[in-house]
């Protein structure tokens, strides 16, 4: 069986601004593809990498622990730096795939007929209606690039797609954006052209699962990974964290077109997503 871990990275939200370039930060879905047959082995090599570092191996590794670390957090920097480059080293040795789509958002200005051009300052949409098109569009690409990964070379597999709990503040929201997915998956499933013509479609168990990633490995690798690309797309290196050095390491398992080894479109899909103001 083929399993699809998928956790996202940011929100649809336009609200959430980079200060250095005053445009919102980029929606990102990522995930994990791998079958249940190496699940055992990606949870004993993460394991023994725990180990070496003194860590529980029941603890979860999530990427703002790394890079963010709270005062009780058991690793120094200096560690820290060392373990995720180790973290990204035994992701390269694992028999896995690493495919994310990658919205960025920036506005287009409304211009009505005989208007003159002043400076924006109101979305046409309101922010809650964005962000079900942002994350409609990074679900849309996720999944057409699985489909294909799957039909090209796991076509015998059935495929389950197991996606990080949402964490927010409320259970009602929680709920309410896990059923936000789960209706963009029913709807790419039914109405994409592209993923209709799959086979794979026929080998998708529906509906989404829903997990908590303290307790799937492969979940913890699709964050990691998330806040990579996020870097690397962002281009936000840093003195302390050597992430363009993490994402080339684990580049090697990024879906590439089979003819050229091409990332772009393939482990890596961009897009951008223009909000109307006026």
């Amino acid at each position: 069986m083929l399993i699809v871990f998928i956790d996202e990275n940011g929100k649809g939200t336009f609200k959430e601004l980079n200060k250095r370039t005053n445009k919102p930060y980029p929606y990102i879905v990522t995930s994990t593809i791998t079958t249940d047959r190496e699940l055992n082995n990606i949870r004993n090599s993460i394991g023994e990498l725990k180990a070496k570092y003194g860590l529980p191996t029941n603890m979860e590794i999530h990427a703002s622990d790394l890079f963010h670390p709270r005062k009780y957090f058991p690793l120094s920097e200096d560690q820290i730096r060392n373990f995720a480059c180790e973290f990204a080293e035994v992701i390269r040795s694992l028999n896995l795939r690493i495919i994310s789509s990658v919205v960025f958002k920036d506005y287009i200005i409304k211009k009505r007929i005989g208007e003159r051009l002043t400076v924006p300052h109101r979305l046409v949409k309101d922010d809650k209606n964005l962000s079900i098109d942002v994350m409609r569009i990074a679900y849309r690409h996720l999944f057409e690039r699985v489909v294909k990964l799957a039909d090209r070379e796991y076509s015998n597999e059935w495929i389950l797609i197991v996606h990080d709990q949402i964490n927010v503040d409320k259970d009602y929201q929680m709920a309410k954006d896990q059923m936000n997915v789960v209706k963009i998956m029913e709807d790419e499933l039914l109405n994409n052209a592209f993923i209709r013509r799959t086979s794979a479609i026929g080998r998708l168990f529906k509906p989404i699962l829903f997990a908590n990633s303290a307790n799937y490995d492969a979940l913890q690798i699709s964050d990691f990974a998330g806040y990579i690309i996020r870097k690397h797309v962002l281009n936000e290196n840093s003195e302390k964290f050597p992430y363009e050095k993490i994402f080339e390491i684990i580049s090697s398992k990024l879906d590439k077109n089979p003819k050229t080894g091409k990332i772009e479109g393939w482990g890596i899909k961009t897009w951008t997503y223009f909000a109307e103001v006026e």
